[in-house]
């Protein structure tokens, strides 16, 4: 049994470095984030301007009420027109504000 044990860790010491994956950076969004123009706002950026207005809403169901499953426990996320929308409003709120 130990010989067994002491087998197959030498076999994933020694094959460690030969399994690992080739970087790849177009699968890593903070790649994108830094290669973002500096005057287009991230979605983070957006959020600290428009605060709970992007957030999730709140959606009145039936299905609370009468014990079945509940379908949108943490409110259901905005639309792709949605948040576009809210970028949009970001933009503004920000070209509107006087630079600090």
């Amino acid at each position: 049994m130990k010989t067994i044990l002491i087998a197959l860790a030498a076999t994933a010491l020694a094959a460690g470095p030969g399994l690992a994956q080739p970087a790849h950076p177009e699968h890593h969004p903070a790649a994108a984030a830094a290669t973002a123009t500096p005057d287009a706002p991230t979605h983070e950026m957006c959020k600290g301007v428009m605060g709970k207005h992007m957030d999730p809403k709140v959606v009145h169901e039936h299905s609370r009420e009468k014990g079945g499953p509940v379908m949108w426990p943490n409110g259901k996320p905005l639309t792709k027109a949605e948040m576009q929308k809210m970028h949009e409003r970001c933009a503004a709120r920000m070209a509107a504000e006087p630079a600090k």
